[in-house]
């Protein structure tokens, strides 16, 4: 504005020096027009490097779309953030292999894509790549993809079933949430789990034990889950990630079994609740051995610790494996009944305070049973069923 406002005041010395109307040239006071971006058959580009990027689209982008290698003898090697979001003719596209990064949102919204082929070379499908394509209905993974984004494919609900390469380790947070093969995995089984990492398990309810197949608490897996009120975290699982026990409100314990479980430094990894400043806040209890990273983490966080003892059983488990199996409540009644000749129970300190259910002070055949309900309840029908619920159906 200044520059303008200096020629004009050139201008007008000129006209008062001269006494005539000369004016400088129209480029000499404004910036000339910016050339348009160049299209190709509906795809706006762009060049940098001698490479590359589709960054846009044009009006008459075509329903079904191939994208070239190259455009102008260069190779196309990107799709920029968000290229395609919004589009909402566009059935089919195909992406070559000279491909090899796809920008955050590139596909988001597309409301009427229904099939994706993706390059061998991609190696991260990014986040929300194809967030809300509500018809899509098949998308190839490439073998060599090392990273599948947050939200990269949530609620696209018509997606039945993703080939996942089985060393595929990195999955974000909700990346198949809302598919169709979510919802059918999510009928199957509370812990849905590929490549030992816990995708999701917000369906489960009141005392979780985490299956021993479980390696990694995938990110967000049991967020905002209001329902979680005790969790054994088992020694198979090295890492909990990021959010991993996000806002469980009613969470009171999470025992952490695996003294060198890696634990995402983050103090909204575990909480109940979130203060006005996003600092995350927890008063149940983080349980787990005396200097694991549990008790680093709780330690740092200001969080609630307690020191498991080393001979601690869990609820109900007589054999010692952190799990409540139908073997438990056979031992328990076959001890019972070997008591009642003996006039003792053979059971050890910590097998007598895991296997006394229902808290009258001994071990007998109505604790047995109660183990027993448990175990089919939760392991064998699936059904999420806690201590206290089955002791009150008992009475």
């Amino acid at each position: 504005m200044k520059n303008l406002r200096g020629a004009a005041m050139l201008c007008a010395a000129c006209l008062v020096w001269t006494g005539s109307a000369v004016l400088p040239a129209t480029a000499a006071v404004y910036a000339a027009e910016e050339e348009a971006q160049p299209a190709y058959e509906g795809l706006l580009y762009e060049i940098a490097d001698g490479a590359v990027t589709i960054t846009g689209v044009t009006d008459d982008l075509p329903e079904t779309v191939t994208i070239p290698s190259e455009i102008d003898g260069l190779p196309v090697t990107k799709i920029a953030e968000r290229a395609f979001a919004f589009h909402l003719t566009m059935t089919d596209i195909v992406i070559p292999d000279s491909v090899t990064e796809i920008g955050d949102s590139a596909f988001k919204n597309c409301y009427e894509l229904k099939s994706v082929v993706l390059p061998d070379a991609l190696k991260v499908i990014p986040t929300s790549a194809f967030d809300k394509c509500e018809k899509l209905e098949s998308v190839n993974i490439p073998s060599g993809i090392e990273s599948i984004g947050d939200r990269a494919f949530c609620r696209c609900v018509l997606i039945e079933d993703f080939d996942i390469p089985a060393d595929l380790r990195d999955f974000g947070e909700d990346c198949f949430s809302g598919t169709g093969w979510m919802n059918a995995k999510r009928e199957e089984t509370k812990f849905v789990t590929v490549n030992g990492i816990l995708l999701f398990g917000k369906d489960n309810t009141g005392d979780v034990l985490i299956p021993d197949d479980v390696e990694v608490i995938g990110r967000g897996a049991f967020s905002y889950d209001p329902k979680l009120i005790n969790v054994i975290v088992p020694a198979s699982v090295t890492k909990i990630d990021r959010y991993g026990f996000y806002l469980c409100e009613h969470l009171k314990s999470i025992t952490i079994l695996n003294p060198d479980c890696e634990i995402f430094d983050l103090d909204a990894t575990i909480c109940n609740t979130v203060a006005r400043h996003k600092a995350g806040i927890t008063d149940g209890a983080i349980r787990g051995y005396e200097n694991s990273t549990a008790q680093q983490y709780a330690e740092k966080n200001s969080y609630p610790y307690e020191i498991m003892a080393e001979d601690e059983l869990l609820r109900g488990d007589f054999n010692g494996n952190w799990k409540v199996e139908g073997d438990d409540a056979q031992a328990v009644l076959i001890a019972y009944t070997d008591s009642l000749s003996t006039g003792s129970i053979d059971l050890n300190d910590p097998q007598k305070k895991a296997c006394d259910i229902n808290g009258d002070g001994k071990v007998s055949v109505a604790d047995a049973q109660l183990i027993l309900l448990y175990y089919v309840n939760n392991t064998i029908s699936g059904v999420s069923t806690s201590w206290e619920k089955l002791m009150t159906a008992d009475t």
